[in-house]
């Protein structure tokens, strides 16, 4: 491997790394790492503009859309709320979309973004069960601590875009032949374990559908009992559990809940009361920084009514970019969902279906723990997108020279 290679791998890594934050690492949380992360963004974003500007196909519309919506939100925040552009260094994050276009400018094989994103999938597990072990003191995320929830201690790790891709791709590749399949099927089991862990009902259920999906398609009947056998001798397992308790009670309380229950409240309140005017409410109200009176305002929302912009999903990026941020998802995942791609990318299509899942009821579409993996996916997207139309460019050409050939001759 030369040394253009290993810059390129270095690159990657140190993008993912920083976009992260580190998993919201509380050492990172200010000072000297967290400026460093913000430089190397910066400087992404910077080195990525140049390339802003190209031809519309595929997801390049979509994803231009998304960028200008956040860095216009920036004089939203100013114009609305007031809100001082010293602030809008805490926008840096939000701006990665920006990425996109270098890596379609460098044309990063896909490979070693897939291998990246394992590495951090590993070290997803690894410092997961590192916290969970010691659950006592916070090392990762912005609590104070941790509580039993759920009938389990429930910690919901910072940076599950990378552990949710890498679940994907190991998926994926679990029914492949290659050198390392045993290493992909123990981190699908070692995935589920800590999906588990975590209870949250939406992943669970969405990861056992694709589950099943994905080793029952082209199963033998044999297979497919077995799985159905291994599936309620689970379930059986876990009704006697803490985890299945608590998770059934809170189920129960949600439905029981209904109009009133507050996510419902919260979109409500948002999507009709909390955009000062008109111009806000087409162009959003920007990023709320901590420090700021904006800030404040959202702070006291989460403290007094329990309104979070992060339970809301797709509806706080209309709060914060706008409607055109929200048309561009929605094209997003009509795209995704119409484009054929091959098998072994089956894990994008999986990535995105989460992310359309999960879209009202927490912020996997814009969370810095997503944004990087976001950008990855819809590269490989554009990535594959444009290899299909060159083929049939290609395609064209050739029949076109068969058809012109006898009549030249």
């Amino acid at each position: 491997m030369n040394n253009f290679k290993y810059y390129h791998y270095i690159f990657i890594f140190l993008l993912v790394l920083f976009s992260l934050n580190y998993f919201s690492a509380k050492i990172a949380n200010s000072g000297v790492l967290k400026n460093l992360s913000y430089a190397f963004v910066l400087g992404t974003i910077l080195i990525s503009i140049p390339q802003f500007f190209r031809k519309a196909g595929g997801f390049i519309f979509p994803v231009q859309v998304l960028c200008f919506s956040v860095l216009f939100s920036i004089l939203m925040a100013y114009i609305s709320w007031n809100q001082a552009f010293s602030y809008s260094v805490s926008s840096i994050p939000y701006l990665i979309w920006f990425s996109f276009f270098y890596l379609l400018h460098q044309k990063y094989p896909i490979a070693m973004l897939e291998r990246v994103v394992m590495v951090f999938g590993v070290a997803y597990i690894v410092l997961y069960l590192f916290q969970f072990l010691h659950s006592d003191t916070v090392y990762f995320g912005f609590r104070e601590e941790f509580v039993e929830d759920r009938g389990i201690v429930r910690i919901l790790f910072p940076g599950a875009g990378a552990f949710f891709l890498a679940f994907f791709i190991a998926l994926n590749k679990s029914l492949e032949k290659n050198a390392y399949k045993w290493f992909y099927i123990g981190f699908v089991l070692m995935g589920v374990g800590v999906t588990l862990l975590q209870v949250t009902r939406q992943s669970i259920g969405l990861l056992a559908v694709i589950i099943v999906y994905h080793y029952g398609r082209k199963a033998s009947l044999a297979m497919k009992l077995g799985m159905v056998v291994v599936f309620v001798v689970g379930l059986i397992y876990l009704q006697g559990s803490d985890i299945y308790k608590g998770l059934a009670e809170t189920q129960k309380e949600t439905v029981s809940e209904g109009d009133k229950y507050i996510r419902v409240i919260a979109g409500d309140y948002f999507i009709n009361d909390f955009s000062p005017n008109w111009l806000s409410r087409i162009f959003g109200n920007g990023l709320p920084n901590n420090t700021s009176s904006y800030g404040a305002f959202t702070t006291y929302l989460e403290d007094v009514y329990g309104f979070y912009l992060s339970d809301v999903g797709i509806i706080g990026v209309y709060v914060m970019f706008g409607i055109f941020a929200v048309l561009a998802y929605i094209s997003i995942f009509i795209k995704s969902f119409r484009m054929r791609v091959p098998e072994n990318y089956y894990y994008l299509k999986y990535y995105t279906l989460l992310l359309l899942v999960t879209s009202l009821t927490s912020d996997a579409v814009y969370s810095i723990n997503f944004m990087i993996t976001n950008v990855f996916v819809l590269y490989i997207y554009q990535y594959l997108y444009e290899s299909q139309q060159y083929y049939i460019v290609q395609q064209q050409a050739v029949a076109e020279n068969e058809i012109l050939q006898p009549a030249l001759s």
